[in-house]
């Protein structure tokens, strides 16, 4: 056995060049500690291999690694990576397989039940995960090691959990030389992602985030962060930069210090809660460089806000565009449809607010209508099984879900509208389509007429799956089909 380890990121279903592959921040931060430690780190990023990879995989087992792990969140990523697994079991049987990220916290003994897992990392992997690789390694029991499940002689075994979260300014700084990072920034048309804060102080009944940071919200300092960014920004020359915190803009002092260190010397974006809006300075961010913010608004009825526990009104949400129309920064709108409960004219409401939220601020987008997945550890997950969803049974099932899942009881009289605004909310403002393909094949002039005649539709409520439409959704799912 060496001291090698292999990590792999599974394809996510919508694997784009040029738009969705970004830099795999998760298996970056599993090797973080490992790394620094003096252990052997590969990663294998299968959207980025493509075919290859079972070839690369393969020749790398062939060192006999301390084990494989493997990141996924719920989905088609538990899909891909049991595509993963089955190679080892083939060609290295003895080499334990690891799963960690969301799913695997969330349901770890069902996990473990899958022939092609033998160990789950629950919650935060770097500390967790560097104990197990060095009791792997010198053959020492798990039983000691917070954070993990595991199978004993066929038996699963749960430790208990990691209960203080990690310092994340202690943490290394991410192992950027185990990938080809200037690949990953050119593939992203110059854009390099970010995490800085872990969790959300927010409690929305379709999230995880409850579940999994228990209301807290954790965040390197601003000069920490801005540190790593600047070695990397001088190392990998990115144009962009994006933050993926799952809430950026929760504490505005720490805000202000990024901003004011980028000094608009490139541009920058990131997810928010369009509330933010009331107490932060979008002029003085707009100067520093940020362009463009994504906020989930999730729906235009107020009966499905409250459902959801969004702790905002619509009239709030409207409020807040206007000000955003005045600062000239993006804003990307999430919706989500199809809610356990909802009607078609709860729909219809949303359709019509997104029309007003375009039509009142020039700068707004919509990045798209998904239909809402009852995940596990969330809230809405115990309505959803009240209403007649039947969860899967096992890790393979889980694989076949995806983030527009049509198959859920109550949707199925509304088939027709979710899939026509599935696809149609994707083109409607005519702005962010031309602006995430730029790099690509597609002609700007196509989402603009597209956009023209899906915005008239919309106002004419007429929401019936034409043949265009049918051509659209084939293209689709060619792009985000389950297969390898």
């Amino acid at each position: 056995m060496t001291n090698e380890i292999i990590l792999i990121y599974p394809k996510t279903g919508f694997d784009v060049k040029k738009v969705s592959i970004e830099v795999p921040l998760s298996v970056l931060s599993a090797a973080s500690i490992l790394d620094k430690e003096g252990y052997k780190v590969k990663i294998i990023d299968q959207r980025i291999e493509e075919k290859n990879w079972q070839k690369k995989l393969t020749q790398e087992l062939k060192d006999s690694p301390i084990c494989v792990g493997i990141s996924s969140m719920t989905g088609t990523q538990i899909y891909f990576g049991i595509d993963a697994a089955k190679i080892i079991r083939k060609n290295n049987p003895e080499t334990k397989i690891v799963w960690g990220g969301i799913h695997p916290t969330l349901l770890p003994k069902q996990t473990l039940e899958s022939n092609y897992v033998d160990i789950v990392v629950k919650g935060e992997g770097e500390k967790t995960f560097f104990e197990l690789v060095q009791n792997l390694e010198k053959g020492k029991s798990l039983r000691e090691i917070n954070g993990v499940a595991y199978k004993d002689d066929g038996k699963i075994i749960e430790n208990p959990n990691v209960h203080d979260f990690l310092n994340l300014d202690k943490l290394p700084e991410l192992p950027y030389h185990l990938l080809d990072i200037k690949n990953y920034i050119k593939m992203m048309n110059g854009v390099f992602s970010f995490q800085g804060s872990r969790g959300c102080p927010f409690k929305c009944a379709f999230c995880c985030n409850p579940l999994l940071s228990k209301g807290f919200w954790r965040t390197m300092s601003a000069e920490r962060i801005m540190q790593e960014i600047q070695m990397v920004h001088n190392k990998y020359k990115f144009k962009k930069l994006k933050f993926n915190d799952e809430n950026f803009f929760v504490n505005k002092e720490r805000v202000y210090k990024i901003a004011d260190a980028i000094n608009d010397a490139y541009e920058w974006e990131a997810q928010a809660r369009i509330d933010t809006i009331d107490y932060m300075d979008y002029d003085r961010l707009r100067k520093s460089g940020l362009y463009q913010i994504q906020p989930g608004i999730e729906s235009g009825n107020q009966r499905i806000l409250n459902l959801i526990r969004k702790q905002l009104t619509t009239e709030q949400i409207l409020n807040y565009n206007r000000k955003l129309a005045k600062t000239g920064i993006i804003a990307t709108y999430n919706f989500i449809m199809g809610f356990p409960s909802e009607t078609i004219e709860e729909i219809k409401d949303s359709v019509k607010f997104v029309l007003k939220l375009l039509d009142e601020n020039p700068y707004s987008e919509l990045a798209a209508f998904y239909v809402f997945v009852p995940y596990p550890g969330t809230e809405l997950f115990d309505l959803s099984l009240k209403y007649g969803f039947i969860p899967p049974n096992s890790l393979a099932g889980w694989g076949e879900f995806s983030r527009q899942h049509l198959e859920t009881p109550w949707i199925q009289d509304k088939k027709e509208l979710l899939q026509n605004l599935e696809i149609t909310s994707k083109f409607v403002d005519s702005r962010r389509i031309a602006r995430l393909f730029k790099g690509t094949f597609l002609p700007r002039v196509i989402p603009k007429i597209l956009g023209n005649i899906y915005r008239k539709k919309w106002q004419k409520e007429n929401f019936k799956m034409s043949f265009d439409l049918r051509i659209l959704k084939f293209f689709i799912e060619k792009k985000v089909k389950i297969s390898s």
